[in-house]
């Protein structure tokens, strides 16, 4: 259902900017693709959240920017990993993983098998998630990047829609807080947030603009203590500290890079 919201948001967005929806010989095999995996990592990160605990999910899937900046260095001729961006990712990422700590710490899962299993799948979820918007990146040179991610919801939409009847029970409620959630996933996220990603990769190093998602359970935790009253958890203060340094190392990196090269 987030995903027909979001098609709608793309599809409008098409529309206004005056898009083809006409898919050239040539844009069919790298449409394919990426969209196959969509399909393979969102279902990937559903079942490694269901078979391990939520500790265990956030960290493994806050790992795609790490993914993104290794696929990048082998894909992206001008997107490198270098000392100052590894060190960047060493300091956000023990922030998210003191975040996960405090917060939810690493026990759960109903036994040591599904929570290994969970774990694998969560970690290979987030290993193609950042393949996948270096592709994105790549192929949206050639075309549309607002027509890449319309195909990659149609083909999750027509996956997702079948899987659901057949494997589960789908039920659908008039309840006015599951449609504001569903509205808030479809057309801000799915929507909005997806067409803004699309947006970035194209423009931007995908390893640059993956590498603020470190904020993610950062703010996901802060949210649920301000919204929810939740507890925040011992380790959200180091987690946001050492998430800042890791931002600023690697925007100061950016940054003298860019003035480096306006001077030259």
């Amino acid at each position: 259902m987030r995903f027909v919201l979001g098609g709608i948001v793309t599809v409008g967005y098409m529309v206004w900017r005056g898009d083809s929806f006409r898919v050239a010989p040539k844009e069919v095999l790298p449409l394919v693709w990426i969209s196959l995996l969509f399909v393979v990592q969102i279902m990937l990160m559903n079942y490694g959240q269901y078979f391990t605990s939520a500790g265990h999910a956030t960290a493994l899937n806050a790992t795609f920017p790490i993914w993104a900046a290794i696929f990048a260095h082998f894909i992206v001729p001008s997107d490198r990993l270098h000392r100052w961006k590894i060190v960047a990712i060493v300091f956000s990422y023990a922030g998210v993983l003191a975040i996960v700590v405090g917060d939810t710490g690493f026990s759960g899962g109903s036994s040591d098998g599904e929570t290994f299993a969970g774990d694998f799948m969560s970690l290979a979820s987030a290993a193609l998630l950042g393949l996948r918007l270096v592709l994105m990146s790549n192929f949206s040179q050639n075309m549309s990047e607002a027509k890449v991610l319309l195909s990659q919801l149609t083909v999750g939409i027509l996956f997702f829609v079948i899987g659901s009847y057949i494997f589960e029970n789908p039920i659908y409620s008039w309840e006015p807080r599951f449609w504001v959630a569903m509205l808030y996933q479809g057309l801000v996220i799915a929507g909005f947030g997806f067409l803004s990603n699309a947006w970035l990769v194209k423009r931007y190093l995908p390893s640059t603009v993956t590498f603020f998602n470190f904020i993610q359970p950062a703010a996901g935790v802060t949210l649920a203590w301000i919204v929810l009253g939740e507890d925040p958890g011992s380790g959200l203060l180091l987690g946001l500290v050492l998430i800042v340094i890791g931002a600023l190392v690697h925007g100061g990196e950016a940054y003298l890079k860019a003035r480096k090269m306006s001077l030259n």
